[in-house]
């Protein structure tokens, strides 16, 4: 499954900056994929990334073209965008470190102060979801990372991209018995702790097909994402 393309943003009007361009095509031959990564829960990760996410920093992803985005509103999104990639690329404590001052609400020692009302806390949200995803299996701070990304999907809360998400899976089940089994559950709204659920199972018995369909979300979720936070800037 490639990887999502370039969000130039909001219909083209951005330039997609170089570290971001290098981070999708790095993700064209590594796509996001079902894993059970544990976590470090430090400030200072020592978990090696590929050289093209390794440093980066909110303000290599924002493009240089003007906004009528408030400073503070493109600061916190830019730490989402960052963390969105940090977690396509297995970076899931940089990911976590940069998202959860914005929607926790308490001190933690590898990310510090919370931040009070952010305006990008349900993307924070929906990006520290995909981060507890990532990481499956293992037992983190509050259980195992599935049973945590419900929480977090939860806070995130009913987001403007999920109509689209669902539409995406339902064209990827196509054909896919399973997969449109599963799409079906769903109904007419989607449910990121069904999906939640299908990862969990598929982590546990690799079904090649089910896989196959959960990489090709996984990837339409992250491009949404990613285009409509760029559209926020």
């Amino acid at each position: 499954m490639a990887a999502p393309p370039a969000a130039d943003a909001a219909s083209g009007k951005q330039r997609t900056p170089q570290r971001v361009q290098q981070v999708l095509e790095y993700l064209q031959s590594h796509p996001m994929t079902i894993t059970s990564l544990p976590m470090q829960y430090d400030a200072d990760s020592t978990v090696p990334l590929p050289d093209c996410i390794a440093g980066l920093q909110p303000a290599d992803v924002l493009p240089t073209s003007s906004s009528s985005s408030s400073s503070t509103g493109r600061e916190h999104m830019a730490r989402v965008i960052a963390g969105l990639l940090y977690v396509a690329c297995g970076g899931l404590d940089a990911a976590h470190n940069l998202v959860t001052p914005l929607c926790w609400g308490s001190w933690t020692p590898y990310a510090g102060k919370p931040v009070a009302s952010s305006p990008a806390a349900a993307e924070a949200a929906f990006v520290h979801a995909l981060i507890h995803r990532q990481e499956g299996q293992c037992i983190g701070e509050f259980g195992s990372g599935f049973s945590n990304a419900n929480y977090w999907y939860r806070a995130a809360g009913q987001h403007p991209i999920n109509a689209a998400l669902l539409k995406e899976a339902r064209k990827l089940a196509a054909g896919n018995a399973a997969a449109e089994a599963h799409v079906a559950k769903h109904g007419s709204s989607w449910v990121p702790s069904k999906f939640v659920g299908l990862c969990c199972e598929v982590a546990e018995r690799r079904d090649p097909q089910l896989l196959k369909f959960c990489e090709g979300v996984m990837a339409a979720e992250m491009r949404l994402l990613l285009d409509y936070c760029y559209q926020q800037l």
